[in-house]
């Protein structure tokens, strides 16, 4: 208990520091009581300028609220208000400075939250001593925190302690500065920065304003200078003649030589003109030295050329002709029965009887809105493929289709085939080929698409008889139909919705027993696996890649060459012939 705990009533103090005081007490609690209270009363006096206010009349607990606040047990906000400088004491503290940055009560506690110097309130402390800084020393006198004296020390200063501190900062303090080159510094009590100006700079101080002036640039003198807008033309501080911007009248009476290129100006020529297009007026005399290609800059523009209608592109043309550019073009235009204008391209194509077909690079050519009719079937490497030549020998080809899954009855085309239905134990996707075998109508057998939802259709590469006829298809899974193979054995010059299709399955077979079989590979058109088989299983056949001269006995057609029959639209042979008449020869070695 200290004197900040003693309470204003004096019957409310009834012991001091655990020292009995109440009515009754022995002498040895008087003499105790008495010297206790000494004690307290010079704590308070040891440090004079820090007090521990409490409430004012009675004892009071300053509780930690946070690290930077705390709460006291009454109103005491007019006491503990902002700006007021602190010292809280703490076990885990220590002792650290501030001052107050708000007060406010709201009972039965006032909130007290600080700034400090420095650190905070230990969380570990749950109760801290908040002493406030004497508001006065004399009348009027307010309470300055002199640091020099230390953290601890808060005394009032004096007017001469004020100047002589303020002086001796200022004493303290230089300005320093540096130029492009060198640097400085101003004694800011003694000395003063003086601004010159240099050459064509001129620097004028009045009261608080420096102005930096250019001075009017002469011939004798740098400053700043003007250009006349006649002569000169100035851009971002770029200064450049302008064109006609020197006449005549500011030439000197001499001889003027530029790369070579003499001209002398006589006495009386006072506003001479020469001009190398026109010369007339000048003799012989007036003009010295000679103009020769290395007086003559490279790349005269074309419009200074004759009228200036040739362009620098087109004038570029004339390279590397190597004759009379006319006789040339002449010799190129003889007509003939089937060319009788080559003016223009589409005059040339229709005299020829070609419709739009256009010349391309590296003599291919494009048609455009027809067809080319009357080839025959080829008979040499080289020869162009006709339509039905390709559709024969990519039938012949057509050996193994991949179905995803085949049917084992009837189903109903309009939703039996969507994704996700199950056909044979198989739940096809949308986009699955299906093998459609088993319908009552048998012109409605078939490979189908599977769709997402609603009526399925045929494949569209599978969407005729001839292109069905002879197919073999791979079923992929099924529990029926799993690695089946069934050949279509309807005749390819049936049609669709007319004719019967029909399928019979063609491996494995069911009948026989199976003791040995083995398969070995050769080459790498067929990959086999899955052998031998001794009692039971499948003999896998994977067809890779046949090459061309695997097709047909004893052919020397290429794989490139076999790749000629892309793309190709109708009977090749046919197309070929009806392009070999005569005519047609003529006007395509014309047009080319």
């Amino acid at each position: 208990m200290t004197v900040s705990n003693y309470n204003t009533t004096a019957s409310s103090n009834t012991a001091i520091n655990g020292v009995n005081i109440s009515e009754g007490m022995s002498p040895s609690d008087v003499n105790n009581a008495i010297r206790q209270e000494l004690k307290d009363v010079r704590d308070v006096w040891n440090d004079k300028e820090w007090f521990l206010l409490g409430s004012g009349s009675s004892t009071v607990t300053y509780t930690r609220a946070s690290s930077t606040s705390v709460t006291i047990n009454a109103d005491v906000s007019t006491t503990y208000h902002v700006g007021r400088r602190i010292k809280i004491t703490g076990t885990n503290t220590g002792t650290i400075y501030g001052k107050i940055a708000t007060s406010s009560y709201s009972s039965p506690n006032t909130t007290v939250a600080f700034t400090f110097d420095s650190g905070t309130i230990n969380a570990s402390d749950s109760t801290v001593s908040v002493f406030v800084g004497s508001t006065y020393v004399g009348p009027s006198i307010p309470v300055i925190h002199d640091t020099s004296l230390g953290t601890s020390q808060i005394l009032p200063p004096s007017q001469g302690s004020v100047k002589t501190y303020v002086d001796a900062q200022v004493t303290a303090q230089d300005l320093d500065f540096e130029g492009d080159s060198g640097s400085s510094n101003v004694d800011l009590d003694s000395q003063s920065l003086d601004i010159a100006g240099g050459s064509g700079i001129t620097t004028t101080a009045s009261g608080q304003t420096l102005t930096v002036a250019g001075d009017d640039a002469t011939t004798s003198a740098k400053g700043v200078a003007s250009f006349s807008s006649d002569n000169f033309a100035v851009s971002s501080g770029a200064v450049t003649i302008k064109d006609g911007g020197v006449v005549n009248a500011e030439l000197a009476n001499s001889s003027v030589n530029y790369g070579g290129v003499s001209l002398s100006l006589g006495g009386s020529d006072t506003t001479p003109a020469f001009n190398l297009v026109d010369a007339t007026g000048y003799t012989a005399s007036a003009l010295t030295g000679t103009i020769g290609n290395s007086q003559v800059a490279t790349g005269i523009d074309s419009a200074k050329i004759a009228d200036g209608s040739v362009s620098n592109t087109e004038f570029q043309y004339i390279n590397s002709l190597s004759s009379n550019a006319q006789t040339q073009l002449s010799g190129k235009l003889t007509a003939s029965n089937n060319l009788s204008d080559i003016g223009t391209a589409s005059t040339a194509r229709t005299n020829l009887g070609l419709g739009t077909i256009s010349t391309q690079a590296s003599s291919n050519v494009a048609v455009t809105g027809g067809s080319i009719t009357g080839i025959g079937s080829p008979s040499n490497n080289s020869d162009v493929a006709i339509k039905s030549y390709v559709d024969d020998a990519v039938a012949g080809l057509r050996t193994r289709i991949i179905a995803e899954c085949a049917t084992t009855a009837n189903v109903n085309l309009t939703n039996g085939l969507e994704a996700g239905d199950t056909i044979d134990g198989g739940n096809p996707v949308a986009g699955d080929r299906v093998l459609v075998k088993d319908q009552s109508d048998a012109t409605e057998n078939g490979l189908y698409l599977a769709v997402s939802s609603g009526a399925s259709s045929r494949d569209p590469e599978h969407d005729t008889i001839a292109e069905l006829s002879g197919g073999m298809v791979v079923v992929n899974q099924g529990s029926t139909n799993d690695n089946k193979i069934f050949l279509c054995t309807t005749d390819s010059d049936g049609s669709i919705g007319s004719t019967n299709i029909t399928y019979v399955v063609v491996t494995p077979s069911n009948t026989g027993t199976v003791t040995s079989v083995g398969l070995t590979q050769s080459g790498t058109e067929f990959t086999i696996g899955s052998t031998p088989v001794t009692s039971s299983g499948n003999i896998t056949i994977n067809v890779n890649r046949i090459s061309a001269t695997k097709i047909g006995s004893g052919t020397t057609v290429s794989d490139t060459e076999y790749g000629y029959l892309a793309n190709v639209s109708s009977d090749i042979q046919t197309q070929i012939d009806a392009k070999s008449g005569a005519g047609f020869a003529v006007a395509m070695a014309i047009a080319l």
